[in-house]
């Protein structure tokens, strides 16, 4: 290792590591109230608190942890201009993964998005691991139109930024995963604005979104998507199917009230299985109820705390490029954590996205540490000598 390498791992952001760590203690914490036996307020010593405890699913989170954390110090080994050659070989790896989805693939939750590994009893969704690779895909070609020409002013640059997203996108559509393809398009619209896209660009995409979107709804959703946006728009319209999820997860957030139930109290919804998928999806009305209006709003307060982190992050960059991959990771933060919590309180349809390094589940944790592992990677190499481009770094 270089002398200079050795001087950028004295800089790593302790800041966002210790905001990743709290939050991924607290969620292993959340599921370990969630997933236990219902106490029964009897309990007096330590060991029966512990006889309640189902720790299979903290374990398991523990272990996906742990292993996001070491691809996360291999992230940061490599030097994330080495990204740049390597990312179109990883790209269409992406895109055979989720094509073979159609042959081997299994269906969760409505949506064809999983490879059962049986052999080591997990599950690998291709689509979490796409995000990572679009934001890094996408930060390469917008980087170089910024590098060249101070921003993204030619329509072919724009037209392959909207490729390389709309054909993963169309691919998890097509599997019925409208959530990832969501998280996609956020990703895209983030690193567009770093590119400084002229606004006509964007009136004209919100014109055929307002075209496209009704012809999908007609004739491309399936007629449980159709009915999940229907719900959506009328929450009573199906209260006992498609809305039972939502009905009952604002039920417990609301019994919360303004300061919660606690953690590991006597007859909480939450361990009652009151709410289905309380460890995955819908695990942020556990919390609600657990700690109530001022443990979630503590909650968003430290995401995004997070996410103007790793903005302070961006701004100080040494090149375009590290900008872009640090700004679609934060584009990637806040969708999943708007969509997740606003669909727990009826705010946004359910789509299946989980509550970032809280919801239980290794295909979601391992990219959270990648993203984590790239923002930390700009951040310990900012100070290092810029590459021979003419750089026109971005202001905010």
């Amino acid at each position: 290792m270089s002398r200079i390498e050795k001087k950028s791992w004295k800089r790593i952001d302790w800041i966002t590591l210790i905001i990743v760590f709290v939050l991924v203690g607290f969620g292993l914490i959340s599921l370990a109230n969630i997933m236990a036996t219902p106490f029964s307020g009897q309990e007096q010593s330590l060991s029966d608190y512990m006889s309640k405890l189902n720790l299979e699913y903290v374990q398991r989170q523990a272990q996906n942890f742990l292993f996001g954390l070491a691809a996360m110090i291999i992230i940061l080994v490599i030097d994330y201009q080495i990204y740049k050659p390597l990312i179109s070989y990883v790209y269409i790896g992406n895109l055979a993964l989720l094509a073979l989805l159609f042959v081997v693939g299994e269906i969760r939750g409505g949506a064809l998005g999983w490879f059962v590994l049986e052999q080591i009893d997990r599950a690998l969704q291709p689509s979490e691991l796409c995000k990572v690779t679009l934001i890094v895909l996408l930060s390469k070609v917008v980087s170089r139109a910024m590098d060249k020409d101070g921003g993204l002013k030619h329509f072919k640059d724009i037209v392959t930024c909207l490729v390389l997203c709309a054909i993963p996108a169309g691919i998890v559509i097509w599997q019925s995963d409208f959530g990832t393809a969501f998280v996609f398009i956020i990703i895209l619209i983030c690193i567009f604005f770093v590119g400084r896209i002229s606004w006509k660009y964007i009136i004209a995409a919100l014109v055929i979104a307002a075209i496209v979107f009704p012809i999908c709804y007609l004739y491309l959703f399936d007629d449980y998507q159709r009915l999940r946006i229907d719900v959506f728009l009328n929450p009573d319209l199906d209260p006992l199917n498609a809305g039972y999820n939502v009905s009952r997860s604002k039920i417990a957030i609301g019994s919360g009230q303004m300061w919660g139930k606690g953690y590991f109290t006597e007859g909480t919804l939450a361990q009652l299985r009151f709410v289905p998928h309380r460890n995955t999806d819908f695990i942020f009305s556990g919390i609600g109820e657990g700690l109530g209006f001022v443990g979630g709003a503590a909650l968003i307060i430290t995401y995004f705390l997070l996410a103007f982190r790793w903005l302070w992050i961006a701004i100080k960059a040494k090149d375009n490029f590290g900008t872009c991959l640090v700004v679609g990771s934060i584009g990637m933060l806040i969708a999943h954590v708007f969509e997740n919590i606003g669909m727990t309180i009826g705010l946004m349809p359910v789509t299946g996205i989980p509550l970032p390094f809280i919801s239980y589940g290794g295909s979601n944790m391992l990219t959270n540490m990648l993203c984590v592992g790239i923002v930390l990677n700009v951040w310990m190499r900012r100070l290092q000598k810029k590459d021979g481009f003419n750089q026109t770094k971005l202001r905010l």
